[in-house]
This record gives C-alpha cells, structure tokens and sequence, in this order.
C-alpha cells in the first residue's frame, strides 16, 4: 500500500515515489536520469518465472515483475506480469500484441483479447503512447474503443535531453551527411543513390553510415551485395558502428544533414536526437515523424502515403524495394538534399527551428509535467 507521503511526493514533497522501469532501452535510460520532481527512477529485474506458453520477438515479452520496494512500475516496449500497481509505454499498439503459442501464429483478436483482460485490471493504471499517431492504433488496429479503455490512455512525447550550445553547428564549408540504423529499413539504399547523384555536383560532400555489413538486414543477397559494393567502393562514404558516446561527442556536432528517408518507424528517436544538435533533418511521413519535422520548416519530409509501406515491407524487413517506390524516395531525397547542401542559410534556419521544437515539444520539463500527473492518478 501506498504511504500517504509517498502520494504527496509527486507533488513535490520530500519522500520520493519509487517508480521501477522494466526494460533498459536507450530511451529509458536517458528518461532515468532526469526524473520529474518529487519521483526517484530505477531499474527493475523480472523474477526467474517464464511463461513456457507465449513466445515473441520481443526481449522479455510478458515477464513477471514484482516488488515491494517501489511504488508503481513502467513497463517499457514490453507489456507485463504483476501485482503491483503498473503502467505501460509503447510507440503503437502493435508491439503489444506481439505474442504467439509455442510458436504457432495466433488471430489478432485472440492477442487483442489477451492484451485487454490485462489492461481491465485493478492494478493497471494507464498506457501511455509515445505519440498521437501510436494512440490511433488502440482503435485501427486493436479495435479497442471503450470509455473506460480510453480512460486509461494518454499521450506523452519522449523527452531529448539539451544540447549545451557549444556542441552546435549550423553549417559548415564542408557539408557532412549522417544516416544511422537498419541499413534497408531506415532507407539507406535511397540515401546511398542519392548521395552518388549529389556527389557528382558537389564533390566535397561526405556521408557517415553509423551502420555495418549486419545492419544490411535482407534476406535478398543480391540487394544486400549491390549495396555493400557502392559503400566499399566510394572514397566519401564511411560505414561502421560507433560507440553511443562517440556518436553523441563526436559525430552529431560534426553533421550538417541527417538522413531518414526510412519505410516503417515505431517512432523514430534518432530524428530527436538530431533535432536536439540543430541538424536539418530529410525523412519520410510515415506514422510519428511529422509530429516531430514540420516540412519546409524544421526539414523536408518525403511522402510515401501513396504506397502501402506496411504491406510492402511486412514484419520491418526488407527484402524488394519496388522500383516506383525506390524512385520516387530517392528523387525526392536528392532534389531536398541538394537544397540544404546550395543553401547554408536553410541550413541555419531548419537547424534552429528544429534545436527550438526538441526544447519545448520534446524538452524533459514537458514530459515531466505531463508523467507526474499520470503517477499521481496512478497512486490515486
């Protein structure tokens, strides 16, 4: 039970409210480190006891947490297991319904289902999406649409920490192009092509791939050899993982442009933290990212929303890139790309508006307000 001074605490008061994450994501991780006032963030290990039964690919998917040394536990990505007062944060509700039996595919109402007799308990405070675009998917993929359903739903952006200003560039003679991630899921074919094309007019132009030869995810190893051969064989083009430190004290502050042209996106963190260097960033308008880059303003976005990206690349693999589709991604990054190459001042302007967007719309004092009202009905 909950002490009626650990309720006032999420007000502000001297005893904290002891809130246990489940999962270590990067995100997470970040979030630990700035709790809202009056809430002390820590990191909770599930107990030995598996479900036999239910199997995902996600890591931990459904694992039993309990503990009497805190006072509400956030699950993150993964729905779980407890007794204790619980709330859940996902990027859409497709993550949370993926489960099957031993390994036989089961129908999505039967997932839905589970997921929802989880959700009606008691001890089940809120589920909280990551953006207005994940939140739509209760309805138009998990048919959930009850009053008392969506009661307990909110929205809350993830939060980028600040950047110190000393850290930011807002261009530069040499013009330096960043891509990182899942190589063909993210888009990264469109964004080699593109290069190659822009290479030709702007010679010194030079494209970092935080990537390597096993982030070229497909089970197409023609696709996967055309596109390591164009990377090994261009002088201006690095590949290669680097450590999360290194990328964020070395790399970022030396980027003028951030590629993501990417095909499906849970949310897309990486676009925050470029946003958060004051770096123009070119991506797709699939499901989250206009809620972060407004077109023309903080970057340019390329819409796919003629093409059915969720059919075309089912389960976040790729395997064939249509030509049309490849075209018109690869046209477009070009004809954006060139703009904030020719235009320094563009540069500047996306580049400012986008460092000002991450410290409001997605500043840790946004999402603070916003988490500690939701800890304060939980403990309710």
């Amino acid at each position: 039970m909950v002490s009626n001074e650990a309720k006032k605490a999420v007000g502000g008061a001297a005893t904290p409210v002891r809130v246990a994450f489940t999962e270590r994501h990067g995100m997470a991780k970040e979030l630990a480190e700035f709790p809202p006032s009056g809430v002390s963030y820590s990191f909770l290990n599930p107990l030995p006891k598996k479900n036999l039964l239910v199997r995902s690919g996600i890591k931990g998917y459904l694992g039993h947490y309990d503990s009497a040394d805190h006072d509400l536990i956030e699950a993150i990505l993964s729905p779980i297991i407890t007794r204790n007062r619980w709330i859940y944060s996902i990027a859409n509700f497709q993550e949370a319904t993926t489960f099957n039996l031993l390994g036989c595919p089961l129908p999505r109402s039967a997932r839905v289902a589970y997921l929802r007799y989880l959700m009606s308990k008691k001890n089940f405070k809120k589920l909280i999406f990551w953006s207005n675009s994940g939140r739509e998917t209760l309805q138009s993929y998990g048919g959930l649409g009850e009053g008392w359903m969506q009661e307990k739903v909110a929205v809350v952006y993830p939060a980028i920490r600040e950047v110190p200003n000393e850290l930011i560039r807002f261009s530069s003679l040499h013009v330096n192009i960043l891509f990182s991630g899942d190589f063909f899921r993210k888009g990264g074919a469109n964004v080699v092509d593109a290069f190659v094309q822009a290479q030709k007019i702007y010679p010194g132009i030079r494209l970092r791939l935080c990537c390597d030869e096993q982030d070229f995810c497909t089970m197409n190893d023609a696709l996967r050899q055309e596109y390591l051969d164009k990377v090994r064989s261009n002088s201006a083009i690095i590949c290669g993982r680097v450590p999360r430190e290194k990328l964020i004290e070395e790399i970022l502050p030396e980027t003028d442009i951030y590629l993501l042209p990417t095909y499906t996106e849970a949310f897309g963190f990486a676009i925050l933290e470029a946003m958060a260097y004051g770096i123009p960033v070119i991506s797709t308008n699939y499901f989250a990212i206009p809620e972060m880059i407004s077109h023309g303003a903080t970057g340019f976005l390329i819409d796919t929303r003629a093409f059915d990206c969720d059919k075309l690349f089912r389960g976040y693999l790729v395997n064939e890139i249509p030509e049309d589709f490849s075209r018109h991604v690869t046209q477009n990054l070009f004809t954006y790309l060139c703009q904030l190459i020719e235009s320094p001042e563009l540069r500047t302007e996306f580049g400012r508006e986008a460092m000002a967007v991450a410290r409001s719309k997605f500043s840790f004092a946004a999402r603070n307000r916003a988490m500690q009202q939701i800890y304060r009905e939980a403990l309710g």
